[in-house]
């Protein structure tokens, strides 16, 4: 863990990023904006790119980035630790959920290759994707829990972003890469998964 700002508590519930949290990073963004024909430098976000398109280019490019999607979900790997992880949260009665950007269907591909186990699933078909706060909230009301006691684990700024706008406390998880430059925008940083059950003091 690099830093700290809040003390440990029990979360409520404990929502997750996909690719490159729980999932080692899998889908080439560039390559897929390339392919679109969108900038490489500075990198537009691609849904937000997307929804600015006439019907016919838009209807072009999502069959682009679904086909990149699904090549990335078969090849997936898991992050070190991810299935136990989530074992020991449910295991101790904390809901989790997962908070993607990527299609329902990639999603369901990454859960059967790895027989992930999750309690409720958001992606970009549900509604506003990060950086909005839309989704974090929306899990909160599922599972009946104010967004003060829930945790936003992600490893981009988009998932930082999404929950401290929602009040929730936010984990960076970033692995061998160097700090980056948002990093103090989390509540915590950490490098592995499995930190994060220190951080609840599970």
């Amino acid at each position: 863990m690099l830093s700290t700002t809040l003390s440990s508590s029990r979360a409520s519930v404990v929502i997750f990023d996909l690719d490159g949290t729980l999932t080692l990073p899998c889908l080439d963004f560039d390559a897929v904006r390339r392919e679109i024909g969108l900038p490489t430098h500075p990198r537009t976000p691609v849904l937000e790119a997307l929804a600015a398109m006439a019907p016919d280019a838009r209807a072009a490019a999502e069959a682009i980035l679904h086909r990149h999607e699904e090549r990335a979900a078969r090849a997936s790997e898991l992050q070190e630790g991810a299935l136990e992880v989530i074992a020991t949260l449910r295991g101790q009665g904390i809901p989790v959920a997962l908070l993607t950007r990527n299609s329902r269907r990639s999603v369901q591909t990454v859960r059967l290759r790895h027989g992930l186990e999750v309690d409720c699933i958001y992606t970009r078909e549900d509604g506003p994707v990060k950086p909005a706060p839309d989704a974090v909230l929306a899990i909160c009301q599922r599972f009946h829990t104010s967004p003060r006691s829930a945790w936003v684990v992600g490893d981009y700024l988009f998932d930082i972003q999404a929950g401290n706008a929602a009040g929730a406390t936010t984990v960076l998880m970033i692995g061998d890469s160097p700090v980056p430059e948002f990093a103090d925008q989390a509540h915590h940083v950490i490098r592995r998964l499995p930190e994060l059950l220190t951080l609840l003091s599970l």
